[in-house]
């Protein structure tokens, strides 16, 4: 995934982190994420050798104890969202971070090497992206196991 992001050749590069420690999200829910499938033992001797390539590599990489990675992405796009002379791009497969889009806020998965920005977000959902939080209070989100 880090190299799709090397080959768009960024200004500017962040890495967000989920905290190790439990979230504000679970002070408010004891059980959220409670239904997601355990983290596989091979994946997770990956991550101390990732952290290593990051930091040599000299990128910055931000967690927040009691804060997930989203929570890094969202303050940083809607910090420099202002800025119109830059661009954002949000490497991330999550629907919840689709919120932040904007005229120069963009997201990106990586997997399956799709862009979406407003326009698409509308096509697909069929309301402003500003409203996706609204939108999975309603439907909910079996990922995060909120009903």
């Amino acid at each position: 995934m880090l190299l799709k992001v090397f080959q768009e050749k960024p200004d500017y590069l962040v890495i967000a982190r989920d905290s190790p420690v439990r979230t504000i999200r679970h002070e408010m829910y004891e059980d959220y994420k409670a239904t997601r499938k355990k983290m596989e033992d091979d994946f997770k001797q990956q991550i101390p050798l990732t952290k290593q390539i990051v930091e040599e590599l000299g990128i910055p990489a931000l967690a927040a104890p009691g804060y997930e990675a989203d929570d890094i992405i969202a303050t940083f796009a809607r910090k420099y969202q202002k800025n119109s002379d830059l661009k954002i791009d949000i490497y991330s497969a999550d629907k919840d971070l689709k919120q932040l889009l904007g005229p120069n806020v963009y997201t990106i998965d990586p997997m399956r090497d799709t862009l979406t920005n407003v326009e698409r977000f509308k096509i697909e959902f069929n309301f402003d992206p500003q409203y996706m939080l609204d939108y999975l209070s309603l439907v909910g989100d079996s990922s995060d196991n909120i009903k």
